[in-house]
């Protein structure tokens, strides 16, 4: 044991040098620690030290004291819960707030003398009563139509605020007075009033967001934007704060995520946290609100449900028919399978010729003058235009970056496709699939669901954890949902893996390419950065799904130096972004799974 361990030591140094191995041992031991965390244990730990007189120092350095109008529709809600909710918004550490509460014409004896008795005794409190059942959409306007403040925050009728929620809020809106829209994690509540099921939540995603409404609550929104779009609007009941944040979204990118659990919903069956059940004619408005986004977007498509309740699929349009080149570096190599030999290339090409619906692509192979002549005769068997089949020849030694580069230098399609060749086509529109995001102008990498031969997950996004780029779930079932369906839908990661990467040929250029430094390792997480440097974000989606036959094509393992090369590049860059932005800070840095 003691030498297997002293022998992994000495290979993580001889990756990353002294710093980096030190770095793995912190961070070993931190994680060690942190392992069997259960979420009450990390409530304990994390529960907030700020207390009224180190909250009113504080707010004294402020530069603004923004007022925040809390909008609460109420309607038959519990008179125990109701207080619940009020009584946590009075408890604010911030002061600077109202709450406007609307009523929706209850039925509930309780509820009319209980708000009144409130809108008595806190002037900061301000209730209308309406006359009809108007459903939740047109009680919130009515209280929204109460609010005089600078932000709106919304609260559910049965659900607590942090206490800190407020603050924590206005202190972000110091840092970055131009916030237009903030949320935060959230928690759970069960029926004794013990947190449980913590969302821990990626910065802002906007193909994650498509696929569900995650940014959820606390949600808090600049008013004058607010009115802007107009309100709720009335027809989607169940889904009126996804429908609002999707039109809110349009008129401003100046959105920011709190990485704090400031909002904890109540689960009691009446409540859409108790079940798929609990409100069905939830996910039907959200469908809607999701079919008139599209309608508005410049990407025309379709919505379409998943196999998860309250998750969609947004499928974008293929814009024209644009030539897709498909560059394939490889040595033509053979292996053993439990069904015989295989030939990597000749069984990758032939995936692809046999399985792909688009049709518009070229082949473009790159080598080191070693694929054997049986290999490339194999090959155009499989390629009925030979004019789609490029081979491009490299006498130097092997570089992965160098490779690529010569290959998209010399592919004529506007869309690149770097594949390796030890990949297996699943998928028939995979093409479709992520060409409908390459093709968006604010999108740079697109990668795909990848998976080992015995269907364990290979490949569903990289994260970058402390400078380590690790590939999220790697290893699980490929049926393995991820952290809240993040397998099952389209979402955002800082990188994709270059075993099957798509990005516009405009792209690659404006970012100089795969960058030679990196010859073995790396690449793709460093052209996946450049791309996030330079205003593009990353996208993965699932729906295109191929087989990897993992680095069987060459040596496993770091080369010497280039874990300290990546890091010496990029550690200014992952420093200022303090941490992965569709990760959490919560979530252990050294695991990829996505737990405490």
């Amino acid at each position: 044991m003691i030498f297997r361990r002293l022998t992994k030591l000495k290979k993580i140094w001889h990756e990353r040098g002294t710093r980096g191995t030190l770095e793995f041992i912190y961070w070993r031991i931190l994680e060690r620690s942190r392992r069997q965390t259960t979420y009450r244990q990390w409530v304990a730990q994390h529960r907030s030290k700020l207390d009224r007189l180190a909250a009113e120092t504080e707010m004294a350095q402020w530069q603004a004291r923004p007022t925040f109008s809390v909008i609460m529709p109420v309607y038959n809600v519990e008179a125990t819960w109701l207080k619940k909710a009020i009584e946590s918004v009075r408890r604010q550490l911030y002061p600077n707030w109202e709450l406007c509460i609307a009523d929706d014409a209850s039925t509930n004896p309780d509820i009319q003398p209980l708000l009144a008795h409130y809108s008595r005794v806190d002037p900061r409190i301000k209730i209308v009563f309406r006359s009809e059942n108007g459903n939740i959409s047109a009680a919130s306007n009515s209280a929204l139509e109460l609010a005089t403040g600078d932000y709106i925050a919304l609260l559910d009728h049965d659900d607590e605020l942090a206490i800190e929620a407020l603050f924590e809020v206005a202190k972000l809106i110091n840092q970055r007075p131009n916030a237009d829209f903030i949320y935060t994690d959230e928690d759970k509540l069960d029926p004794k009033g013990n947190r449980c099921d913590p969302f821990f939540k990626p910065d802002w995603s906007p193909e994650y967001f498509h696929a569900c409404m995650y940014t959820c609550h606390l949600g808090v929104y600049r008013a004058s934007l607010i009115r802007q779009i107009g309100g709720f609007r009335v027809g989607y009941e169940g889904a009126q704060d996804y429908d609002l944040v999707l039109r809110v979204v349009e008129q401003t990118s100046n959105i920011y995520h709190l990485p704090k659990v400031l909002y904890h919903w109540r689960v009691i069956p009446a409540s859409v946290t108790s079940g798929e059940q609990a409100k069905p004619w939830a996910y039907l408005a959200a469908r809607k609100a999701l079919e008139e986004m599209v309608a508005r977007s410049a990407y025309p498509g379709r919505v379409e449900t998943t196999d998860r309740a309250g998750f969609f699929r947004v499928r974008r349009e293929p814009q024209g028919q644009p030539l897709i080149s498909i560059i394939i570096p490889s040595a033509g190599k053979t292996i053993e399978t439990a069904n015989g030999s295989l030939c990597l290339l000749e069984n990758c090409i032939r995936s692809i010729q046999e399985r792909s619906s688009y049709r518009n692509f070229e082949l473009v192979l790159v080598d080191g003058y070693d694929i054997p002549e049986a290999v490339l005769q194999a090959i155009c068997e499989h390629v009925p235009d030979p004019a789609t089949l490029h081979l491009v020849r490299c006498r130097e030694p092997f570089n992965f970056s160098r490779r690529i580069n010569y290959g998209a230098a010399k592919a004529s399609g506007e869309v690149l496709l770097l594949l390796n060749d030890d990949t297996e086509v699943v998928t028939p529109d995979w093409l479709e699939s992520m060409l409908e995001f390459a093709q968006q102008r604010e999108i740079g990498a697109v990668g795909a669901k990848l998976l080992f031969p015995d269907r364990r997950l290979q490949h569903v996004g990289v994260m970058v954890l402390n400078g380590n780029p690790g590939h999220a779930f790697y290893g699980m079932q490929d049926d393995h949902p991820g952290y809240f369906c993040s397998n099952i839908v389209n979402r955002n990661y800082l990188a994709v893996t270059g075993a099957c990467l798509m990005m516009r040929q405009d792209v690659f250029q404006q970012i100089n390419g795969m960058d030679e430094a990196f010859p073995l390792n790396y690449n793709d997480v460093d052209l996946c950065l450049k791309a996030h440097q330079a205003g593009f974000r990353n996208v993965v989606t699932p729906f295109a799904q191929l087989v990897h036959y993992e680095s069987v094509s060459r040596e496993k393992g770091l080369q010497p130096k280039e874990w300290q090369n990546f890091n010496h590049k990029w550690r200014s860059y992952l420093d200022a972004l303090e941490y992965d932005p569709y990760y959490n800070p919560n979530l252990s840095n050294r695991d990829v799974l996505f737990e405490l």
